[in-house]
């Protein structure tokens, strides 16, 4: 292989490494399937078609000759990969061809829908491949823009997303999750596993000692502990080995663990750790322990903190403009501090129809269901604090912050969890159904064999 093919190639992921040992069937399928995330041009002739024509109509679009032999090309590149027999190319092109026909279907149904992917999304996904082959954006540009291939590169992942987009959104709306399907996942040991917690967890042992050296390595595991406390690194006390002339060992544990998965004197002090809390000193048969929980991911625990707040509104309109909405909404602020109910003047005055009833009150709120720039001037306030006029995406705003609490939505989440879950499982399953029915009822016509 060429090693600007090389170069390029390692960029995204490769496509997984396939064995004679399965089917035929689904080695092409792999192959074929695999196409839709890589790029257009890899190992790929840069020399120019000059004649084009049309292989296939597909309802209102279609695929030209060039489309299929760019594709082509990758279908040949992925198979010189695979050791032993090949399979035959007939079976390759048919299936390649229904694969070009079912995005150009997809394609069509979300121009339709109105699926868009706008430049600011797509440099951010365009960022995430970037990092995660060790470069940045401009990097990770300069390398294509090399090859000839940036422009290919953010149109064809442009599609990639859109098609994701339109497809999550077909497909959920085909699958039905029932309550009783939730509570007998959540009952079973598979559903109880699944949504356990996993941990990444460090650690420190000060082996075993009897007598008076006992002492002494008590004495050191309370030293590190408080040193660990203050900033200090684990890793450091584990590299050096020995320290005040005491044997010490431990590091991170391999991979991501469930609570069963980790060693048998973790297991009652984990899963009641905080997310980079470090341990007490504790002692088993090898010795003292420090424990770090590094990471957490899973589980079904959570709080929310939520806020119980009222709000006046004042939007500039085709009567009001600006300046006269930022004074109504000063002189509503001044008689609020000359002692007039917030409630009355929120009834009287406000253009949130939603809250006008209750007097501006929108009872408890929490992140993700109000903007963001409202959400952060209501955490700049104390109980019972009145803010000063704000003027904010949807308009001019006074708020008061009437209250705060933390709610246990272990329950909620819990449900929510399995649901996502049991929803993955018949996802995979409704996109077959989906993209079938999608091809036998659109109109296709192959003008001739590839």
């Amino acid at each position: 292989m060429a090693s600007m093919d090389t170069e390029i190639v390692e960029i995204f992921s490769k496509i997984t490494k396939m064995s004679y040992n399965k089917s035929i069937r689904r080695t092409l399928t792999l192959i074929i399937t695999g196409l839709c995330f890589l790029l257009p041009g890899i190992a790929i002739s840069q020399e120019v078609i000059s004649i084009d024509k049309i292989i296939a109509i597909v309802d209102d679009d279609v695929i030209l000759q060039s489309e299929f032999d760019m594709r082509w090309a990758q279908v040949q590149e992925q198979v010189a990969t695979i050791q032993g027999p090949k399979p035959a190319d007939d079976e390759l092109r048919e299936q390649l061809l229904d694969q070009l026909i079912l995005e150009n279907l997809q394609m069509q149904m979300a121009a339709r829908a109105g699926v868009r992917v706008d430049d600011n999304q797509l440099n951010s996904s365009m960022d995430t491949i970037a990092q995660q082959n060790g470069m940045d954006f401009e990097q990770f540009r300069q390398v294509l823009e090399e090859q000839n291939l940036y422009v290919q590169t953010r149109e064809q992942l442009r599609k990639d997303i859109i098609m994701q987009q339109l497809q999550s959104g077909a497909i959920n709306n085909r699958i039905d999750i029932t309550r009783q399907e939730v509570e007998n996942y959540l009952r079973s040991e598979t559903g109880q596993a699944d949504i356990a917690p996993e941990y990444m967890v460090a650690h420190i042992l000060i082996e075993h000692a009897v007598g008076p050296e006992q002492d002494r390595h008590e004495q050191l595991a309370d030293l590190l502990h408080e040193q660990l406390k203050s900033g200090a690194e684990l890793e450091q006390f584990v590299a050096a080995g020995v320290v005040s002339g005491i044997p010490v060992r431990g590091g991170v544990l391999e991979g991501w663990r469930k609570s069963e998965r980790l060693p048998s004197y973790f297991q009652d002090v984990v899963p009641t750790m905080k997310l980079g809390e470090i341990s007490e000193p504790f002692q088993s048969d090898s010795g003292l322990h420090i424990v770090q929980l590094r990471n957490l991911r899973g589980g079904v625990n959570l709080e929310i903190q939520q806020f119980n707040v009222r709000h006046i509104l004042i939007e500039p309109t085709e009567i009001r403009t600006e300046s006269q909405a930022e004074t109504l909404i000063n002189d509503l602020h001044q008689r609020i501090l000359d002692g007039e109910d917030f409630g009355d003047i929120a009834r009287q005055e406000t253009d949130d129809e939603s809250s006008i009833v209750a007097g501006g009150d929108l009872d408890w709120i929490t992140f993700g269901q109000f903007p963001p720039d409202f959400l952060a001037t209501v955490q700049q306030l104390e109980n019972g604090d009145v803010s000063e006029p704000v003027r904010l995406e949807s308009g001019w705003h006074i708020i008061e912050l009437l209250d705060t609490r933390l709610e246990d939505m272990t329950d909620e989440n819990m449900r929510y969890q399995a649901e996502q879950i049991l929803r993955q499982r018949k996802f995979a399953n409704e996109m077959e159904n989906w993209l079938t029915e999608l091809r036998d009822t659109a109109y296709v016509d192959i003008k001739e064999d590839e």
